[in-house]
């Protein structure tokens, strides 16, 4: 890793479904991708949210890949079709123990699931 990566503050790079999404699988995985690795005692529910509406939180479960650079969110149920989904990332901190930003996307599920169009 280049000094300047090492010195840079930690943030959220993107997440996938992209922000403003809209035709997103009901049993899509929501993943954000940092810049720098988490602190894994700073990952889960309370620091990476998916919200219905904006108030409303989906059940849900909040791993780390393995480098622990891609914080992954796995519904616990389908989400709900037409609606504006909100996910909040507010709390995380790299292993350095320097705070991430807080980030907000939104995304609209459509009313399909991925075996609806995949063999």
């Amino acid at each position: 890793m280049d000094r300047a990566l090492k010195l840079a503050p930690p943030l959220v790079l993107r997440i996938h479904p992209r922000d403003g999404a809209t035709g997103v699988f009901r049993d899509a995985t929501v993943v954000a991708c940092l810049s720098h690795a988490a602190d894994v005692s700073s990952v889960g529910p309370d620091t990476f949210r998916v919200l219905e509406q904006g108030t409303v939180t989906v059940p849900g479960r909040v791993s780390l890949s393995s480098d622990r650079n891609l914080v992954i969110w796995t519904a616990g149920r389908l989400l709900t079709p037409g609606v504006e989904h909100v996910v909040r990332a507010e709390g995380l901190r790299d292993v350095r123990g320097l705070a991430l930003g807080p980030y907000v996307s939104r995304f609209v599920p459509c009313d399909l699931v991925h075996s609806d169009v995949s063999d």
